[in-house]
C-alpha cells in the first residue's frame, strides 16, 4: 500500500502519523521547509519539498504507482487540481480536502469522479456532523456508528453518583437484564483496560459500550447518567463549522448564532433560514448574559480560537447550560474535557482522520479512538471458518481483546459468552494495540 499526502500542516501531519502505524510506504509533499522538518523529525516517512500541482513533484513522489493520493493542503483549489493531476498520472484513488459547503451539499450533482476526484472531505463538515450526532443524543459524550448505526460505540463518564462505582463488571451484570449492551473498554488515568468480570469500576472512568441503536436509555440507567433533552442551542462562531451546524440543525432545534463580524452576520442571516443571528463578541460575558445563556440547553463554541471556545463553554457551564461543546486545535486537550468542566471537546483533524479510516482506507482496522490504546477491528467469517457454531466463551480468544458485536443479515447483535457465530457474520472486536496482531491471526 502506497499513500501520497499533499500538505504537511496540522491535518496532513496528523493523518500521516496515524497512517504510519499501518502503512510504511508513505510520502508527504509540502512547499514549506518548516512543515517537512517537523515530519522528518517525528515520523519515519519520506518527504518531498515542492508544489503538489507540479508535474515533476508528483512524478518524484511516485503518484503513478500510489494506491491513494490525498490532497490535504490549506488551499481548496490546490487540492482539487492536485487530485486531478494525480489521477491522470495513475493514482488509483484520490481524496481532496475542500472547504466550500456548496460542494459538499451538491456532490452527487457535481460528480467530481468525472474529473478524477474519487472523494471530497471537509474537516469542518465532519466536525459539524459529529456535533449534530452528539446533540441528537445529548446524554452521551461520544457516539460512533458502525454499519450505518446497526451497532454503536457509546462513550460515557462515570461520576461519584453512579451506582456501579465500586462494583465489578460481574456484579453489575444484573443491571443489564436483557443483555442489550457490553462494556468493551475502559479509559482510566491515561490507560486503557479491556475489562473482565473482576474489573472494578471507579469514579472518573470513561466507559466504551457496544450496543444496538435502541438501547441508549438502558445504558444511561445502568451508569446513572441523566437523560438530557435539547430544544434550543446557542452557537458561538460563524465559521464554516458553525454554519454547517446551523444548516443541519435549524429544522429540529431553535438556534441562535453569535458572530463578531458584522458582514458575516448579514451573510449568515440571508443563507440560513429559521435561525437568529446576533452580532457580538462572545468573550464579552455581558453579551452572553444579555442573551440569557442560562436558558439554552446546549452551547456550542466553534470560533477559530480554541481558548475562546474553551473559556466561553466554561462560562456557559457556570450558567448551568446542560450540554457544552468546544472545537479545539490542540488534540492533547481532549483528555482534559472533564477537568475543564466541558462535556465534549472536538478536533477537526481527528474527525477527518477517522472518516478516512472508516470510509476509505478499509482493512481489519475499522476505527480508532483518540487517547485510547484500543482499536475497533472488523472480520468476516467465511463458510470454512473453524469458529462457526462455537460459543464465544469456549474460544481461546486473546485476553486483551473482546468480541463485542456481530452484524448478521443486516441486523446488529451484542455478543456475550453464549453467542455462536454463523457463516458470513461481520465480527467486531475491541483490542488493545499490542494484541491486534494476535486478533488478526485468530481470525485467519
Amino acid at each position: 500500500m502506497k499513500i501520497v499526502i499533499a500538505g504537511g500542516g496540522d491535518i496532513g501531519f496528523y493523518l500521516a502519523k496515524l497512517l504510519e502505524q499501518e502503512y510504511k510506504n508513505i510520502v508527504l509533499i509540502d512547499s514549506q521547509k518548516e512543515n517537512l522538518k517537523s515530519v522528518e523529525t517525528n515520523l519515519g516517512i519520506a518527504t518531498i519539498l515542492g508544489d503538489s500541482t507540479s508535474y515533476k513533484t508528483l512524478k518524484d513522489a511516485g503518484v503513478d504507482s500510489c494506491n491513494y493520493f490525498i490532497g490535504f493542503t490549506s488551499s481548496e483549489s490546490v487540492n482539487i487540481l492536485s487530485c486531478i493531476l494525480a489521477k491522470k498520472l495513475g493514482a488509483k484513488h484520490t481524496v481532496a480536502r475542500i472547504s466550500n459547503m456548496e460542494y459538499i451539499l451538491n456532490k452527487d450533482t457535481l460528480n467530481f469522479k468525472i474529473n478524477g476526484i474519487d472523494d471530497i472531505i471537509s474537516p469542518e463538515f465532519l466536525a459539524a456532523r459529529e456535533i449534530e450526532q452528539i446533540l441528537k443524543e445529548p446524554s452521551l459524550t461520544e457516539s460512533i456508528e458502525i454499519e450505518d448505526g446497526k451497532l454503536k460505540v457509546i462513550g460515557l463518564h462515570l461520576d461519584e453518583n453512579s451506582g456501579i462505582v465500586g462494583k465489578s463488571l460481574a456484579e453489575s451484570a444484573k443491571f443489564n437484564t436483557d443483555n442489550s449492551f457490553m462494556i468493551a473498554a475502559i479509559h482510566r488515568s491515561g490507560k486503557t483496560i479491556i475489562p473482565n468480570g473482576k474489573t472494578i469500576f471507579e469514579t472518573g472512568d470513561y466507559l466504551y459500550f457496544i450496543t444496538t441503536d435502541k438501547t441508549a436509555r438502558q445504558i444511561l440507567e445502568f451508569t446513572g447518567n441523566p437523560l438530557i433533552e435539547i430544544k434550543n442551542i446557542l452557537i458561538v462562531g460563524g465559521s464554516r463549522t458553525g454554519e454547517y451546524i446551523a444548516h443541519r440543525l435549524n429544522k429540529n432545534f431553535k438556534i441562535t448564532l453569535i458572530e463578531k463580524d458584522q458582514t458575516k452576520c448579514n451573510d449568515l442571516a440571508l443563507r440560513i433560514e429559521n435561525i437568529q443571528v446576533v452580532h457580538g463578541d462572545c468573550t464579552n460575558t455581558k453579551l452572553l448574559e444579555e442573551e440569557r445563556i442560562g436558558n439554552y440547553n446546549a452551547f456550542v463554541s466553534v470560533t477559530g480560537n480554541s481558548e475562546t471556545n474553551i473559556l466561553s463553554c466554561m462560562v456557559a457551564k457556570h450558567h448551568n447550560v446542560t450540554k457544552t461543546i468546544a472545537l479545539i486545535e490542540n488534540i492533547g486537550l481532549i483528555d482534559y474535557s472533564q477537568n475543564l468542566g466541558i462535556d465534549t471537546l472536538l478536533n477537526k483533524k481527528l474527525a477527518a482522520a477517522n472518516f478516512l479510516f472508516k470510509k476509505i482506507i478499509r482493512g481489519n482496522k475499522l476505527s480508532f479512538l483518540y487517547g485510547v490504546d484500543a482499536e475497533i477491528m472488523e472480520f468476516t467469517l467465511h463458510n470454512d471458518s473453524g469458529l462457526i457454531n462455537k460459543p464465544i466463551k469456549e474460544l481461546n480468544f486473546p485476553k486483551k481483546a473482546i468480541i463485542s458485536g456481530v452484524i448478521r443479515n443486516g441486523e446488529g447483535y451484542v455478543t456475550l459468552g453464549d453467542f455462536e457465530f454463523k457463516a458470513n457474520d461481520k465480527v467486531f472486536v475491541f483490542s488493545d494495540s499490542q494484541s491486534s496482531n494476535k486478533v488478526v491471526s485468530f481470525f485467519e
